[in-house]
């Protein structure tokens, strides 16, 4: 009896957090039919959905994903980059809205075990539908999925539905091509981080902005020795490449003329061998304008001396942070590559002023 008990217990809790893993959604009726995700902060709701559609308007009203039916209101707060836009949610459909946007959102783990999925959607009445999908292309910014069948043709009503990778939120459906029925999908992580600031939160990054580079980060040393290789040539002797290695303290930019994206730029660490890393610190500070800075940046790392690259990172580094923190996972690196695919809207130059990998 005690053992049947506690494996109840034990498949209980295992629900609890699946239902916790995933956030509450709603069916919005605004300048078009479609989908929101909702989000909670400071005990207020908020959906989150495609921009198309609230269209030129500023209202919505949103149906619960729960056999109760619950109702709500929502205002137009914001309306962001990549489609995205956000409004404050009353009603009775606020009463599940639980799922903290001040959470961490991680999907590496998710995208590398899992190739299928379910687009997952709020029908008109509340009921919910699962379509499975395959996840065909893995991006820095989105994800495309192929709907598994006739059954489960996506289509245009369903747009802000969410992607789930084993009960992981994955993305938010963005689009569906009418030609080949595949669904551009935004990555969930980065939804989250792109609205982030409007609520005066800080991204994935932990580093605060009153971080010291001299105090906090020199002192730990730079296992970026030398800049090997990159694809873009600098602007001028002024803003040279090997400008991100040369200290912390050293007042000098490195700015590349933005010819074609991605921009990739190789580091060796020091000694020529192998390394345990677990973070790389992107140093703004001193940037100007800071349209100049990088957006959408990626990090692989390779142990070889050619070749054998693995993503490790993706994210965007604001144009507001002065020092950013990419942290991942512990690996062996003998080498890392920053790639760049995006600035701030400056066409004179990308760069930074250092990069560091710093000593475990």
């Amino acid at each position: 009896m005690i053992r049947t008990t506690a494996l109840l217990l034990v498949i209980l809790l295992q629900v609890i957090r699946t239902a916790e893993a995933m956030p509450p959604q709603a069916f919005v009726t605004a300048g078009e039919n479609g989908q929101a995700v909702l989000m909670s902060r400071l005990n207020e709701c908020y959906a989150v959905t495609p921009a198309h559609v609230i269209g030129d308007g500023f209202f919505a009203t949103l149906v619960g994903g729960s056999s109760a039916r619950p109702r709500g209101e929502a205002d137009l707060l914001q309306r962001f980059g990549y489609d995205l836009a956000v409004l404050r949610v009353t009603g009775a459909i606020t009463d599940n809205c639980d799922f903290d946007l001040g959470g961490s959102f991680s999907l590496d783990r998710a995208l590398s075990t899992a190739g299928s999925g379910q687009i997952v959607s709020v029908n008109s009445d509340g009921s919910l539908s699962r379509r499975e999908v395959r996840v065909s292309d893995v991006g820095l910014l989105y994800l495309r999925v192929s709907p598994v069948g006739p059954e489960n043709q996506l289509f245009k009503g369903l747009s802000g539905s969410l992607l789930a990778l084993d009960e992981t939120p994955a993305g938010i459906l963005m689009s569906v091509d009418p030609q080949t029925g595949e669904g551009k999908v935004l990555r969930f992580d980065r939804s989250v981080e792109t609205i982030r600031p409007f609520f005066g939160l800080k991204t994935t990054s932990e580093v605060a902005e009153s971080m010291s580079p001299e105090s906090e980060i020199a002192n730990q040393g730079n296992l970026a020795e030398i800049v090997e290789r990159w694809s873009s040539p600098a602007v001028s002797a002024e803003y040279r490449v090997s400008n991100l290695v040369d200290g912390v303290d050293a007042g000098t930019v490195w700015l590349a003329e933005p010819e074609g994206f991605p921009i990739e730029v190789v580091f060796a660490l020091k000694g020529d061998r192998v390394h345990a890393i677990d973070r790389v610190v992107l140093i703004g500070k001193g940037v100007t304008p800071p349209e100049r800075l990088p957006r959408d940046v990626e990090l692989l790392v390779s142990s070889r001396e050619k070749g054998g690259w693995i993503p490790v990172f993706t994210g965007t580094y604001f144009s507001s942070e002065g020092v950013r923190e990419l942290a991942f996972a512990p690996v062996r690196a003998r080498k890392v590559m920053l790639r760049i695919y995006s600035h701030w809207g400056d066409e004179t130059g990308v760069g930074l002023a250092g990069l560091v990998i710093p000593v475990r």
